[in-house]
């Protein structure tokens, strides 16, 4: 009896035992799984606060990259203006070096000249010299002529009449070379006159010449300047350049990093995700604005915000993070969020591209931008990542084609 007791108080003990075991057993499972799921948790977190890093990085790239382009691209501006200016003061100088030397050449013909009436100055001047000796030695002749000797002319001749025309004879010769003497002294003075005239010709163009060799100087300084300015501005270029370049690949590597990253928390490249790179282009030059699982709504559809239909676009779905592609090439017109008491409602965070008179892009519900309004973009850009903001039930990318101011239906115009 107490055996009996005994033996059954152990089986009871034992199948406790065994229950407790069973329990620890089974339990050992779910302990160990629900701790991986927590690491799994933690990891995916990580990855979504180190994709969050990675966008606000690659955010600040692209703006360091269009800051620095657009001042590049105004270095350039400046540069080809310096080139011009550089050229038209080597057009300058060419044109004042050619009137220089027409100048010169002025000055040597004046000076030629100013040597020829100098010569025919001196040779009047002999002239009248010589005319007045010999009207000195006439008179002489004349005035020291005896009345004995005036008597033997008058006593020689025939008549009266010969004896007047002999003094009008000595009379007509000392007018001639009187007028001879005035004549001389005109032309003298005349080419005195010329050659003042002369003078002050070669004194004008001496002055003309100095002032064309320093404006001629004058434009070589300014050319000297604008060459060291241009060098500089060339270098500022490269400089600029080269920071979009080292933007450019850091900006791809921080790129590469959030595919990752966005792979391994959506598997974003597996099967069932549509790459918009491998569909194509349409064409009215649209390609697909992001890589996507499925089409949620279409246009024209029915959401939770429109339950009476009339979806004005495509509801693209993907994971937080994935890129947005610019879907044609254009102008970025807005880049804003829509907001209400400090919420965000309707598209939430939205980009419009401008392509053309045409046609228009909008990209709604966006959890970041990587553009501003005004920037030039091409198709394939990344404009910005997907998100949820707005009226959104989840991560997607409500996309809209605009034609002529209205709303298209995109699929008609998608590759």
């Amino acid at each position: 009896m107490n055996r009996d007791r005994d033996g059954g108080h152990s089986r009871h003990l034992f199948k406790a035992f065994l229950s407790a075991l069973l329990v620890a057993f089974f339990m050992m499972p779910f302990a160990w799984f629900g701790s991986n799921a927590v690491r799994a948790e933690d990891s995916k977190q990580g990855d979504r606060d180190r994709l969050g890093d990675l966008q606000d990085q690659t955010r600040e790239l692209n703006k360091k990259i269009r800051e620095n382009q657009k001042a590049a691209e105004q270095k350039q501006k400046e540069a080809s203006t310096i080139k011009g200016q550089i050229s038209r003061l080597e057009d300058d100088i060419d044109q004042t070096e050619q009137k220089i030397q027409e100048t010169d050449e002025q000055v040597r013909q004046t000076e030629s000249e100013i040597k020829i009436a100098e010569e025919e100055i001196a040779q009047r001047q002999r002239e009248l010299d010589e005319q007045k000796r010999n009207q000195d030695e006439t008179l002489r002749v004349l005035y020291e002529t005896s009345e004995q000797e005036l008597l033997f002319i008058i006593a020689g001749s025939d008549s009266i009449s010969e004896v007047i025309e002999h003094n009008e004879y000595l009379e007509s010769l000392e007018y001639r070379i009187d007028a001879t003497l005035h004549e001389i002294d005109a032309l003298k003075r005349e080419v005195e006159q010329k050659k003042s005239d002369l003078d002050g010709k070669y004194q004008e163009l001496k002055g003309l010449q100095a002032q064309q060799e320093a404006y001629k100087a004058g434009l070589a300084n300014e050319q000297s300047r604008k060459a060291v300015l241009l060098v500089e501005t060339k270098e500022q270029q490269e400089s600029y350049e080269s920071a979009v370049d080292e933007a450019k690949k850091l900006n791809a590597q921080v790129e590469s990093e959030m595919a990752l990253v966005r792979s391994r928390l959506t598997k974003a490249s597996g099967p069932g995700v549509l790459q918009a790179r491998d569909r194509g282009t349409s064409n009215v030059g649209f390609q697909w604005p992001t890589d996507y699982r499925y089409i949620s709504t279409y246009f024209g559809g029915s959401t939770p915000f429109q339950p009476n239909g009339g979806h004005g676009g495509l509801d693209l779905v993907n994971s937080a993070g994935t890129p947005i592609y610019a879907a044609s090439d254009g102008t970025v017109t807005t880049v804003t969020e829509m907001t209400y008491n400090g919420k965000l409602y309707a598209y939430g965070k939205y980009i419009v591209i401008g392509h053309n008179a045409r046609w228009s892009s909008l990209y709604g519900h966006l959890q970041s931008f990587v553009v501003a309004s005004g920037d030039e973009v091409k198709r394939g850009d990344i404009i910005g990542y997907m998100g949820s903001t707005g009226w959104s039930t989840g991560p997607h990318l409500h996309f809209e084609i605009w034609e002529y101011s209205s709303r298209a239906n995109p699929l008609d115009y998608l590759p």
